[in-house]
């Protein structure tokens, strides 16, 4: 239950700079906003005096939500213009929600179409079962892409749109693109964006009494050069000061917000009077997805049969991503040719889009050498769109105002279309499908976040490259998402990729005080994993790393030693070629039944694998034994080169081969350069492993293979029986 009482240390955040709460007979008075108010008890609840009127409230909440003090009601009014631009319309993209208590008995979790109206009940329901003086928490995790964000914004505008002193407002806080080392600037920057005069203590002050819930969207992304301790210091306060009948909501992602993580770096936790619940989203089944597409404009059964459309909603696809599969909903017609997809699904749909806007850019400019232009307006989008990210991440913003925009558009029009075309071009620049009107008027930011980071990885690849360290690089910090997509960009510009490498070995050369080679050493990882066939030369050392993430299998010639690394994710990945040397300390390590880890690697202090998070060194050891589970999670026994070339083929399942070895990307020609493949490739069509379309690529005649992602390769008893005809069963 709320707190049913004022105190001072209620009050004294709403009084003026230099002025104290006196402590009266019946009550208290203060001096706010350069008036003076009486605040009197009475068996009722309180009466308000301030500017010769009094009004009278059943509670202590009641006072503070009042147009005297907090004016919550206006709050809620700038909450709706700021987040009703950005509703969600028509049926969400179906994704799986499942609840899970952990500490004390909490509300059940009702699954509706719409996952904030069940938030919203949830919260409603919180409450009523409250301990006395305890804290509820409930973390929402799930990967990039999958809706976090939405639900909880959606969650906080109904709330804000029926806000009547019933039921709390809640404050979603994210970092809005900048780069943040605590939550107090986290908060204010949100109260800033409601245009709120409320100050960070007078909002701890409305959660101690239930009046705002707080989200913490992001909540991985707070963190600082030495890892994440600033983010969980911070917390730790915030929830000291909050106790009363306060609740939060940490969103991010199970590596960083997992339940044992909270009870091992949250020192204020107490298990007697604090309650714990985990909210965990799942991508939609593929079922259920192809169902959601079918109800959105220009798709049909026709479209989801085509050969090269349906393999890509296989389980475990990149597109059952809920922001993928919006971005898919919003072009049928960028799939309906039955071109091949690219590796990656974000490029493949980014250069589809911008083919399109090219030709938009022709029809409306009607350019002298008309169709001809089109592969020149097709460069400038993406330049143009690279010059935006590059702004946004300097400025550690995702928005940018019309002027800068216009100047942005007219940059990357210079030197590549004709002087009297420019003028033009830049008034149409704001127009292109990759750009969304922002919550500030007047302002445009990507439409996806992933978006960003697709053409600032492209801007990256190509400074660096040219031997500039850009601002974002040397301050800014890289996160396991972007990370990702810049491994696939990076996987499909090899040329580009090779020269960013080679400007990366000389920058690690000479160490940097600022963040740039931390950076440059993750990123050199990713771009190294993309398109390094033999040796890497990426010596790493003396530097402590955030985020470290492998999104192919590692090459040889990797090496760490000196550096601490706060979170190392191997979930799927291949790190048997990477080289853990002296003074290397991890402290978190993410696993599935797919990683494969060199031998030694340093223990971490917690582990995140299939079955949970653990923080006991005994379990954690016993895990990643040459005995454990890790690098051996089949129950046959292949030779080394079979299971290498398996290991491989399970790695590349997201994408189709080109099995012309002089076509296909670096991590493609691995596994058809591999001695074991004609064989191997065989027996796989045998058994209906693969599907297989021959089409004219380069100028030749290819198959195109796309890897069975429903079932195990590596324990198919048949395969295992043809290929290893004399082997024995492990």
């Amino acid at each position: 239950m709320a707190p049913d009482k004022l105190t001072p240390k209620d009050l004294r955040p709403f009084a003026d700079i230099g002025t104290s709460v006196e402590v009266i007979e019946a009550g208290f008075m203060l001096t706010s906003n350069e008036r003076p108010i009486t605040v009197s008890r009475e068996n009722a609840g309180y009466e308000v005096s301030a500017d010769g009127q009094t009004r009278r409230y059943t509670s202590a909440g009641a006072v503070l939500a009042s147009p005297v003090f907090a004016d919550l009601s206006k709050v809620a009014r700038n909450q709706v213009a700021l987040l009703a631009p950005k509703r969600m319309i028509g049926r969400p993209v179906p994704i799986t929600c499942q609840m899970k208590v952990v500490e004390g008995r909490v509300p059940g979790w009702s699954n509706q179409v719409k996952p904030w109206e069940s938030l919203n009940d949830w919260l409603r329901d919180v409450p009523s079962s409250r301990r006395p003086g305890g804290t509820d928490f409930l973390l929402i995790d799930g990967p990039a892409g999958v809706g976090k964000t939405t639900i909880v914004r959606e969650a906080a505008l109904s709330r804000a749109e029926s806000y009547d002193g019933s039921a709390p407002l809640i404050l979603q806080v994210v970092s809005r693109g900048r780069v943040l080392q605590n939550i107090p600037d986290l908060i204010a920057f949100a109260l800033q964006d409601v245009r709120s005069n409320l100050t960070v203590n007078q909002l701890i002050v409305l959660m101690r009494h239930g009046l705002v819930t707080l989200a913490i969207d992001g909540f991985d992304e707070l963190s600082d050069p030495n890892g994440f301790e600033t983010a969980w210091s911070g917390l730790n306060g915030l929830i000291e000061e909050a106790r009363g009948s306060a609740t939060l909501l940490l969103a991010g992602r199970e590596t960083f917000v997992s339940t044992d993580t909270i009870r091992k770096q949250l020192s204020s936790f107490s298990a007697n009077r604090d309650r714990l619940a985990a909210l965990s989203l799942t991508d939609p089944d593929p079922d259920a997805a192809r169902a959601w597409l079918l109800e959105q404009d220009g798709w049909s059964h026709t479209l989801l049969d085509k050969e090269f459309v349906e393999p890509i909603f296989d389980s475990g696809s990149f597109a059952l991503r809920p922001f993928f599969l919006h971005l898919i909903s919003l072009e049928p017609d960028a799939l309906a040719s039955d071109e091949l997809p690219a590796s990656d699904l974000l490029t493949y749909l980014v250069d589809t889009m911008t083919r399109r806007e090219a030709t938009k850019f022709v029809e409306a400019l009607d350019p002298p050498d008309g169709s001809e232009a089109t592969a020149k307006y097709e460069l400038y989008v993406g330049r143009f769109l690279e010059e935006v990210a590059r702004d946004l991440a300097e400025n550690q913003s995702e928005a940018i105002n019309d002027d800068a925009l216009d100047l942005l558009a007219r940059v990357a029009a210079d030197g590549l279309l004709p002087d009297d075309q420019i003028a033009a071009v830049a008034q149409r620049a704001r127009t292109v499908v990759f750009l969304a009107n922002d919550l500030r008027a007047g302002d445009v930011r990507f439409a996806h976040e992933q978006l960003q980071q697709h053409f600032l990885a492209r801007e990256a690849l190509r400074s660096v490259g040219e031997g500039e360290i850009p601002r974002y690089v040397r301050r800014n910090l890289f996160g396991r998402e972007a990370l990702d997509v810049f491994g696939h960009v990076a996987r499909g510009k090899g040329e580009e990729a090779n020269r960013f490498l080679i400007a990366v070995r000389k920058q690690l050369a000479s160490p940097s005080r600022d963040r740039t080679s931390i950076n440059l050493a993750v990123l050199g990882v990713a771009a190294a994993c993309a398109v390094v066939l033999k040796d890497a030369d990426l010596q790493i050392r003396d530097i402590g790393i955030g985020e470290l993430h492998f999104p192919f299998a590692a090459p040889d010639g990797i090496s760490f030693r000196g550096t601490t690394i706060s979170i190392l994710y191997a979930a799927g990945a291949d790190l048997q070629n990477v080289h853990f040397n002296d003074g290397v300390v991890i402290v978190t390590l993410e696993i599935d039944a797919r990683t494969l880890l060199p031998s030694p690697i340093p223990l971490p202090q917690i582990l995140v694998g299939p079955e949970g998070t653990t923080a006991d060194g005994s379990v954690i050891r016993g895990t990643l034994s040459p005995e454990g589970v890790v690098n051996d999670p089949t129950k046959f026994v292949w030779s080394e080169s079979l299971a290498e070339l398996l290991g491989r083929i399970d790695r590349y399942r997201a994408f189709w081969l080109r099995t012309n070895i002089d076509d296909t990307d670096p991590p493609g020609r691995r596994i058809i350069a591999h001695p074991d493949w004609d064989r191997v490739f065989a027996a796989l069509k045998e058994f209906d492993l693969v599907t297989v379309r021959n089409r004219q690529a380069s100028g030749a005649w290819a198959a195109f293979v796309h890897f069975r992602k429903d079932i195990s390769l590596v324990e198919h008893p048949d395969l295992y029986r043809k290929l290893m005809p004399s082997g024995v069963e492990g």
